[in-house]
């Protein structure tokens, strides 16, 4: 490993939060915020590019397209608020929390090109937001919260969420919260950083001293680098997702920003490229573990092999089943809506999901239109479908009618309906049963979930209402 400095820059007053925003078109800008009350954009060479007042009230700083309109916007937490900014200096977030942000990212991390938001809390809270506000998931940590990333740890282009805590302790989670692996990084640590390169993956992390240790992903210390005073904050990039080069930036105490190049030149070890596989195997499986208790039916955490009501070990699903569902889903919602933007369709997707999944939508859409599943093609951050709609033999309105006296017998007593038991019932093709309720549990008209061949009504969901509009919805399909 090779790491040389590229520039030295002293500022008027301490910088505090520093973040690294590569753009698509390979250009860096670094953001700092200080306690002098300005945000300040430098380029790689720490040349210094814009500057403007902003409120050092502001705890962390990240930057990302959020509405997946190709314009950046400023993530910060203040307070107990999480804050973004647009491009033009409108809001659009303001979300209130319990407790104070310590700090922030903005990554996409599904593929529908806008960004989704990780805030980590003062109480030991992190909490993950879709780019839509919807949170996707909530988990309280041991210890206090030094720093919080979305990073790609397991290179399939779905990033994940590390947590870097006081005490030292690096947890890496899944993008639905679930813990894929924990690192014990030296005895403590104030500040951190995730460096990213084409095949490695490496942490950074620094203490009230003025050294900074670099790590590999088994915990082993490779190299060390001394940035002459404390550091205050730390950030990374890389110029694109093949290099051997990464820019490393760090505040120290001293009111400077020190800007370096980071040469991955050594190889990738066996310990480390195993230790990388075990990861994404652990994350295949907990995507693929039951969230139902197949024996009692308690709900259980993916993250335990056993039901911890009956001790029953938890079912798992095909990978093929779930890439399946997924289709499935993106094949029925843009069905009805066949010009949607990326960021509508996760929005929606999300909603028919039965269990957390992993996913990249602009990767799942590619491998549909390539293996002619659905005709169509994506036009910037919108997908445009270009086939009919109607391949499936439709309904006669006299099947329909069927449904609404069938429904109320096969629901009679339980809240679970077997659609394959409705369609020898009444003759509406279950294929356009299962799409009818994935576009309704899309658009958030019912409440409940499907899995394999079951739909599932929550408690809260009225049973003439979902009559209704299930009726209304595959009314659509006979024209």
């Amino acid at each position: 490993m090779k790491i040389r400095s590229v520039a030295n820059v002293l500022t008027s007053a301490n910088v505090y939060s520093v973040y690294v925003r590569q753009r698509k078109d390979a250009s860096t800008q670094i953001f700092s915020l200080d306690y002098g009350d300005q945000l300040r954009v430098f380029d790689a060479k720490g040349i210094l590019r814009s500057a403007r007042k902003w409120s050092s009230k502001v705890r962390c700083i990240a930057v990302a397209d959020i509405e997946g309109e190709g314009k950046d916007a400023l993530v910060g937490g203040v307070g107990k608020k999480v804050l973004v900014v647009d491009h033009r200096g409108s809001p659009v977030w303001n979300i209130r929390l319990e407790s104070n942000i310590v700090a922030c990212d903005a990554r996409d991390i599904d593929g529908d090109d806008a960004a989704e938001v990780v805030v980590a809390l003062e109480n030991n809270r992190v909490i993950l937001y879709n780019d839509d506000k919807d949170t996707i998931f909530t988990r309280t940590m041991r210890d206090p919260i030094a720093d919080v990333w979305l990073e790609d740890i397991t290179k399939d282009t779905e990033l994940e969420v590390v947590v870097a805590e006081m005490s030292g302790l690096v947890t890496v989670l899944t993008a639905a919260g679930y813990q894929l692996k924990e690192l014990q990084l030296g005895p403590g640590l104030s500040v951190f950083a995730v460096l990213s390169f084409s095949d490695r993956i490496l942490f950074i992390t620094g203490d009230h001293s003025s050294t900074l240790r670099i790590w590999d992903i088994d915990g082993n210390e490779i190299a060390r680098l001394d940035v002459e005073d404390i550091p205050r904050a730390m950030a990374t990039g890389i110029p694109d997702d093949i290099s051997d080069v990464a820019f490393l930036v760090v505040s120290t105490k001293n009111h400077k920003l020190s800007f370096w190049e980071v040469q991955e030149s050594g190889k990738v070890t066996r310990t480390e490229k195993v230790i990388l596989q075990q990861i994404g195997s652990t994350k295949t499986v907990l995507y693929r573990r039951a969230i139902k208790c197949g024996n009692c039916g308690a709900p259980t955490t993916p993250e335990a092999s056993t039901c911890t009501s009956c001790g029953a070990q938890l079912e798992m699903i095909e990978e093929y089943i779930l890439e399946e569902y997924i289709q499935e889903s993106i094949d029925s919602i843009t069905s009805k809506h066949n010009r949607i933007k990326l960021k509508e369709l996760d929005r929606i997707l999300r909603r028919t999901l039965p269990r957390p999944a992993a996913y990249n939508l602009r990767r799942s859409l590619q491998a549909m239109i390539q293996s002619d599943v659905i005709e169509g093609h994506i036009d910037g951050n919108t997908f445009v479908r270009t086939e009919p709609k109607k391949k499936i033999p439709a309904p006669s309105k006299h099947d329909i009618q069927k449904v609404k006296g069938t429904l109320r017998n096969l629901l009679r007593g339980t809240d679970t309906l077997d659609i394959r038991h409705l369609e020898q019932e009444t003759g509406v093709n279950r294929r356009i049963l299962r799409r009818t309720l994935i576009i309704l549990l899309g658009e958030g008209a019912i409440q409940g979930s499907l899995s394999d061949d079951e739909f599932t009504l929550e408690k809260k969901q009225d049973l003439n209402d979902f009559e209704r509009k299930l009726l209304d919805e595959l009314g659509t399909w006979s024209g």
